[in-house]
């Protein structure tokens, strides 16, 4: 048993390596994390996979993480609002996440259609959160990763 565990475990480890440099594992991460976050529900699987398949990064490993993300992706949707009607000076909506998720759930299209206002903001409060603390972790990463081979 402990063997078949061994075996599962080399090979699950192999998938997600991929033969990547500490800098390429690093953009996965990274990558993932970012996307994996942005405000809009339902879009961040396919700009994963666009971005991995560009980029030539690790998607099995991007998908996993992304999935992983999706809580924390729930709960930064009303944060990322704020700052950005904050940024925008716009006057604050009262949208719960459980009602954005249900029209989400109810109709794709149709929320962002009633919410693209709101969906708005938190894009460009997620764009000026996110992607400088993401660029942020990125540097750091290279910084520890640096020399170190990834086996």
């Amino acid at each position: 048993m402990k063997a078949k565990f061994n075996k599962v475990k080399e090979k699950t480890t192999a998938l997600l390596k991929q033969g990547l440099t500490p800098k390429e594992l690093s953009q996965s991460f990274i990558v993932s994390g970012l996307i994996s976050t942005i405000p809009i529900l339902g879009v961040s699987t396919f700009m994963i996979t666009t971005v991995s398949l560009k980029r030539k990064l690790n998607l099995p490993l991007m998908i996993s993480l992304s999935y992983l993300m999706w809580p924390i992706q729930i709960l930064m949707i009303i944060p990322f609002i704020r700052v950005g009607e904050f940024i925008f000076s716009v006057p604050r909506n009262h949208h719960t996440v459980e009602e954005i998720i249900s029209s989400f759930q109810s109709s794709f299209f149709q929320t962002l259609s009633h919410l693209s206002f709101e969906l708005l903001c938190g894009f460009g409060g997620w764009l000026l959160t996110a992607v400088p603390v993401a660029v942020g972790v990125y540097w750091v990463s290279l910084l520890f990763l640096k020399g170190k081979k990834i086996q």
